[in-house]
């Protein structure tokens, strides 16, 4: 009940504080609509017996060496984890009165040899002293709610402050590899702006705390709550720099607005007579606005995974209309879907976003003087290819994606083991070792030679599975023969999805506290896109 009663006294406060932020500010963006009425606040707050302790709880511990460790506690399963890693331990717990102990014994491959914590209840909080292998810290754990899908539903959006920060909101999907979850349990948080990309933790069904790194909550770094119409559909959210601050953020301004915008399923059909599904998103506009295509990697990619919803969000936060779609072989579209990148297989992926692009260019929202192509990894093939075969894509925005052929990418990645696992190589000796190899398989140095259109690349420096430093070589090679058209840039730490990262690997992703890449394309798409020609 004490926890109740806090969380609803802070949604009430925070409510009736917006509407005297909002009626202090008529050059607010968006006017929000009256917030759902709230339950009636119970009149008497008691100790919260054993039986209320349900569900996750959240803290950040100290360990040995002195850094954070996110932990999660369930008293239902009486269970102990650790951020993201999908491994629990048994807990055993006791209550005396309003004390709580907890004690977790770990074995001999385990982070810890004993765990034991002692707290209390208070103001709807577990606080207390935890030991960790006799280090000792005061943790205050946090409750964390279940919402349900279809409330979550109702937030996703694009949401933007006066200042013009924009942030993406996204329901979280469900993927675990090598024992750790890459998603939190409700929603997803890009701030495009900073690049911040961290899980949400629900507090109710609007209040939730924003994490400190990608799957990693505690220590929170913030707390957001969504502001919604009758209908429950969010029109606004509130933003706090700090979980337990009373005052919003001054910071980045206090309410940001939910931007309009459309998206619609369509089909098109590519060259060789098969139909592919694709998601036409399209923001608000009153004149023809510039747009791009989504290529895909090499994975079995559809048009509406985390990472196109979290693409066509920054494009309609910058104005642009953007195109996703199925792959070939994949979810509504037809054919059979081909990994491999061999010229065949790339011809007729080239040949798909030549279709998507001449679809864009019939719709008479879209100038089809501005329409791209953008896309990681194996699209840094496919674009090019395209981009050779049709006037009508007239920019190419390439991330994380080889100047390299077929073959040199696949020595370099053997070298690498793609990021799976920690390898020993010198990136100079290989970039020169690629340098000697004579080309093999598809190789889009030629291509990108006779390319007109304006392109950006873009790497991050400790990626495993492209050779960034001998591609950037190549692309400046060109640049500095005459090829003025192109530009890259190069990002310290970045790995192969442009996160941030210390070694590049596949499994420091949930530890990631940002993507690099926003800001320099925001500036790319600013000075060469949005301005008509």
């Amino acid at each position: 009940m004490i926890r109740w009663i806090i969380l609803t006294a802070m949604r009430i406060f925070s409510i009736l504080l917006l509407l005297v932020v909002l009626s202090a500010c008529a050059a607010s963006a968006v006017t929000p609509v009256t917030p759902t009425p709230l339950p009636p606040t119970p009149t008497a707050a008691t100790f919260a017996p054993r039986d209320t302790l349900k569900g996750d709880w959240l803290g950040a511990a100290t360990k040995p060496d002195g850094s954070l460790e996110s932990l999660s506690i369930n008293f239902e399963d009486a269970k102990l984890k650790f951020e993201p890693l999908t491994k629990t331990w048994s807990m055993a717990v006791t209550q005396n009165q309003e004390t709580i102990n907890i004690s977790v014994e770990g074995k001999s491959n385990d982070p810890f040899a004993k765990i034991e914590f002692t707290g209390t209840l208070t103001g709807g909080n577990l606080s207390g002293e935890l030991t960790w292998d006799a280090r000792k810290s005061l943790v205050t754990f946090m409750p964390i709610s279940v919402v349900d899908k279809s409330l979550l539903e109702k937030y996703e959006g694009v949401y933007r402050f006066e200042s013009g920060r924009a942030l993406s909101i996204i329901v979280s999907p469900e993927y675990s590899s090598g024992g750790l979850k890459f998603f939190s349990q409700s929603l997803m948080l890009t701030d495009f702006d900073s690049g911040a990309l961290r899980g949400l933790y629900p507090f109710d069904d609007y209040i939730f705390a924003v994490g400190s790194l990608r799957v990693v909550g505690a220590p929170f770094a913030g707390r957001i709550q969504f502001i919604t119409d009758a209908q429950g559909n969010a029109t606004g959210l509130m933003w706090w720099d700090d979980v337990n601050d009373i005052t919003p953020s001054a910071t980045s301004g206090q309410f940001a607005g939910r931007v309009p915008y459309t998206y619609e399923d369509i089909p098109f059909t590519s060259a060789d007579g098969i139909k592919l599904m694709g998601r036409l998103s399209l923001p608000e506009s009153n004149t023809p606005m510039p747009a791009f295509m989504m290529m895909h990697g090499s994975e079995q990619g559809m048009r509406d995974n985390f990472g196109n919803k979290v693409m066509a969000h920054y494009m309609i936060s910058q104005g642009f209309a953007i195109l996703n779609y199925d792959k070939r072989g994949v979810g509504d579209s037809e054919g059979v879907y081909q990994e491999t990148a061999n010229i065949s297989n790339l011809q007729k992926h080239a040949e798909d976003a030549i279709a998507g692009v001449t679809y864009l260019a019939s719709r008479p929202e879209i100038d089809a003087k501005r329409i791209g192509l953008i896309g990681f990894s194996q699209a840094g093939w496919v674009i090019p290819f395209a981009a050779s075969q049709s006037d009508a894509i007239t920019h190419i925005v390439i991330l994380s994606g080889p100047v390299a052929s077929t073959s040199q990418e696949d020595v370099f990645s053997s070298y690498t083991n793609d990021g799976d696992s920690i390898t020993n190589f010198d990136d100079a000796k290989i970039t020169q070792q690629l340098h000697g190899m004579n080309p093999g398989g598809f190789d889009p140095l030629p291509v990108i030679a006779q390319l007109k259109q304006l392109g950006l690349w873009l790497w991050g420096s400790v990626d495993k599975s492209v050779p960034v430093t001998f591609s950037a070589e190549n692309l400046q090679a060109l640049i500095d023969s005459g090829k003025n058209n192109f530009s890259y840039e190069i990002f310290p730490n970045g790995d192969h999805n442009l996160n941030e990262s210390l070694h590049g690997l596949f499994n420091e992703i949930p530890y990631s506290p940002r993507v690099l890449f926003y800001p320099a394309l925001a500036q790319w798409l600013e000075t060469n896109m949005l301005k008509e020609k």
